[in-house]
């Protein structure tokens, strides 16, 4: 992987003597940080400000992980109101247009605060993650809402071509459900019906419309339990466990609506993604 120190091409220096060995401040909520390219009279963002930034971050190591380098140059965000302090989101907020800084963030509050998702299990929790972020501009904010109203309606269009096309290749005839959700019994069970408040423990294999299986309880061994109606699960899967009784199996076909939507979950899934669920109903507790 490349060194981070490749993409740092202006270097500032600091003789102030509350600066650490690396030449880093440390603001007063913690987050360490050191300018490469000030602009005193650039613009700060506000929280709610869309913004447009270049950004890469690499581990303690220097392994980049990211860079917007991959993604055309820059990406658009919205800026957030910072629940943690020293977190990634004020470090946006201390940056002015036209201004690059590197922050020191660490990995567990980027993660699993800011995120929302797991460490990857080359990174320590108390690892520091190297930020390097430029403020490109502030964005009119109803200019961006109207290009991600366009970029949804495209995605979702997308998704109807790619479901149907995925129907007709596999000559699937079963009718969807008033919701949307497509489930085909595949084998019936004999045991008693799955009803709100019910405890399910089941198996199951998550699979994209290509065939690709993003997640399987089967491969780990690890029968998966919920209590039905509790909301724990997406809503194709408390519509499809409803119509089961122990010891089935079947197959549920679960358009975005009713699984992880315009969001997506974090890496795995993408926004606007149907989902194909082949499981089974072990036992209703």
């Amino acid at each position: 992987m490349k060194s981070l120190i490749t993409l740092i091409t202006v270097a500032v220096l600091f003789t102030a003597c509350n600066r650490d060995s690396e030449g880093y401040y440390t603001a007063e909520n913690g987050l360490k940080y050191q300018y490469l390219k000030e602009n005193p009279q650039g613009e700060k963002p506000k929280i709610g400000d869309y913004v447009e930034i270049k950004m890469a971050y690499a581990n303690s190591s220097d392994s980049v992980l990211f860079n917007t380098k991959e993604l055309g140059g820059s990406i658009k965000m919205q800026i957030r109101k910072p629940k943690y302090k020293a977190s990634y989101n004020e470090a946006l907020q201390m940056l002015r247009t036209d201004e690059r800084a590197l922050f020191k963030i660490r990995a567990d509050s980027f993660y699993l605060k800011t995120r929302k998702e797991k460490i990857p299990g080359f990174i320590k929790k108390d690892e520091y993650l190297t930020f390097d972020i430029e403020l490109l501009k502030i964005l009119d904010k109803e200019e961006v809402r109207k290009e991600q109203k366009i970029l949804d309606e495209q995605r979702k269009t997308d998704e109807d071509k790619l479901l149907n096309y995925y129907l007709q290749e596999n000559k699937i005839n079963t009718e969807p459900l008033i919701s949307g959700l497509y489930y085909i019994n595949t084998q019936e069970g004999t045991g008693k019906l799955a009803q709100a408040g019910s405890v399910l423990t089941v198996q199951y294999t998550g699979k994209f419309l290509s065939g690709e299986i993003f997640d399987s309880s089967y491969k780990r061994n690890q029968p998966f339990s919920f209590t039905l109606g509790n909301g724990d699960v997406i809503a194709g899967w408390e519509e499809g466990f409803s119509k089961m009784k122990e010891g089935g199996k079947a197959t549920f076909i679960i358009p975005s609506y009713l699984a992880y939507g315009k969001k997506g979950y974090g890496k795995i899934i993408a926004p606007y993604t149907t989902l194909i669920f082949e499981v089974e109903l072990l036992k209703v507790d």
